[in-house]
């Protein structure tokens, strides 16, 4: 019995326990996007976990639910998703605070000339961005800020 006891209380120090941390990872809640010439900067409250950017073609711009086309101005388009995140967070009594009041449809002077938000559902925020032409996409984080350059 003392063995037990103490087998539990070595696996609790060696964190093998819910030590109330959860495993869960965070969500990152956005709370602002500016374009910028050859940027698009996305604020987070906290570093997402997971950035994903490409180029794709026009056609397979849509919105993630309806799968309706975006309208989106540019030569090449590149889609951005952040995952987990949202741009709402729930109070534990479920009341929805919206973390990002701004608007849907950025638009720029060039490169990048059209940013739209296309997809906010299941932990998934997907932006489209429209530019010029093609050119080399760098993602780049620093804390909560996400910045895709297109130089």
């Amino acid at each position: 019995m003392r063995f037990a006891a103490a087998l539990v209380l070595v696996a609790l120090a060696a964190g093998c326990g819910s030590g109330g941390k959860s495993n869960e990872p965070t969500t990152a809640l956005l709370t602002g996007v500016r374009a910028d010439g050859d940027t698009v900067a996305f604020e987070f409250d906290s570093k997402p976990q997971k950035v994903e950017a490409r180029y794709v073609p026009k056609s397979q711009v849509a919105e993630c639910g309806s799968g309706a086309s975006v309208a989106l101005r540019g030569g090449a388009f590149a889609v951005v998703h952040f995952t987990p995140a949202q741009t709402a967070s729930v109070g534990k009594d479920g009341t929805v605070t919206p973390t990002y009041t701004g608007p849907r449809r950025l638009t720029g002077s060039g490169p990048v000339l059209d940013v739209v938000k296309f997809c906010d559902f299941e932990a998934d925020v997907g932006w489209a961005i429209g530019v010029s032409k093609r050119l080399p996409l760098d993602v780049s984080t620093d804390g909560g800020t996400v910045t895709i350059s297109f130089r």
